[in-house]
């Protein structure tokens, strides 16, 4: 009985080790890479008005990171974000609300429209509170690539929209 094992055995060792190839994982590619864009990381809101003292802002925000990651599909990768802002009142806020939008912007994209999203987001710091942090909903954004070897010419970059004035302050202030 064990002479005719053998060589059924023979014949089918290569069969069951071709089939090991069925359970391993695919090598999925990367995320495109995702950056916060230095000049567009804080903002500082006025008040109306000349005033640009101190005493003139109403809140102050900052990105403090983003959390996702990504899947692909047959169109493509899809990448989602949740992006966190700590928010601190300042001295002229009188309504207890802190209103911006922030971007999310594949650069290889442009000029089209599709380019970029802008995300509204509104804050009501909770009475007797002067700082939040805030993490917005899941954002997701379709990158139509599946090579691994180009989606790192995908990069994408999160910044809070701003006024040239504002995006000009923030410049100074790095200096």
């Amino acid at each position: 009985m064990r002479s005719a094992v053998r060589p059924l055995a023979a014949c089918l060792l290569p069969l069951m080790l071709g089939s090991c190839a069925l359970f391993q994982k695919k090598e999925v590619p990367p995320c495109p890479p995702i950056y916060i864009l230095g000049d567009a990381a804080k903002l500082t809101k006025f008040r109306p008005g000349l005033g640009r003292d101190l005493t003139d802002v109403e809140f102050e925000a900052e990105i403090l990171g983003y959390q996702g990651g990504c899947t692909y599909d047959e169109k493509g990768a899809l990448v989602d974000l949740q992006v966190s802002f700590a928010l601190k009142r300042g001295p002229a806020d009188t309504d207890h609300k802190a209103e911006f939008n922030y971007f999310a912007a594949i650069p290889y994209f442009y000029p089209s429209p599709d380019a970029k999203g802008e995300f509204p987001v509104s804050i009501t710091f909770p009475e007797g509170t002067n700082y939040v942090r805030f993490t917005d909903e899941e954002v997701v954004m379709r990158v139509p690539v599946k090579d691994k070897d180009v989606i790192n010419k995908y990069e994408i970059y999160l910044g809070f929209q701003e006024t040239s004035e504002e995006l000009e302050r923030n410049r100074q202030d790095k200096r």
